[in-house]
């Protein structure tokens, strides 16, 4: 059902936590977001694509992604600043989009400046799909466990607020 890369259960999260989960791939080289959605889809991850931070923030608005894989080296936007964009237009009314960095940049400066403006990981080009999907799934299944951590606190609140 899924690929075998050789992950142990007690190393690696479930595979299975992949199943359905919606990727916006976002580089300026077609050929990278090509790979990536082609490397993602035997997981049973549902992947769009895009090549401008524009249409990148265009498919967000509508397509709601889960998470975004995205260069820091865009054309007219980067990375950086298309990540604070969701989050400025989204964070008011949407859950909080995880994002990932995929770049050729090695810089620590702007590995660090990317991790603090937004991005939650970040990964360097040539990538290492073996570690890119083992990060992928557990940052995945961190945010979605602090997501129910925080429903079920709204939800106390609401029940003590009733009584």
């Amino acid at each position: 059902m899924y690929p075998n890369h050789g992950f142990s259960s007690t190393l690696f999260p479930s595979l299975q936590s992949l199943q359905g989960l919606r990727v916006l791939v976002v580089d300026n080289n077609v050929d990278s977001c090509t790979l990536l959605s082609l490397l993602l889809q035997p997981y049973g991850v549902e992947v769009r694509t895009a090549q401008l931070a524009k249409q990148a923030f265009m498919l967000c608005m509508h397509w709601q992604p889960d998470v975004i894989v995205s260069d820091i080296a865009l054309p007219e936007e980067n990375g950086i600043a298309l990540i604070q964009q969701v989050r400025a237009r989204l964070g008011a009314w949407e859950k909080r989009i995880p994002a990932i960095a995929v770049t050729g940049y090695v810089s620590e400066e702007i590995r660090q400046n990317a991790l603090s403006q937004g991005f939650d990981l970040w990964f360097t080009k040539p990538l290492n799909f073996d570690q890119f999907i083992s990060g992928l799934t557990s940052l995945v299944t961190e945010h979605y466990l602090s997501c129910a951590i925080e429903q079920r606190a709204c939800w106390n609140g609401v029940l003590e607020t009733a009584m």
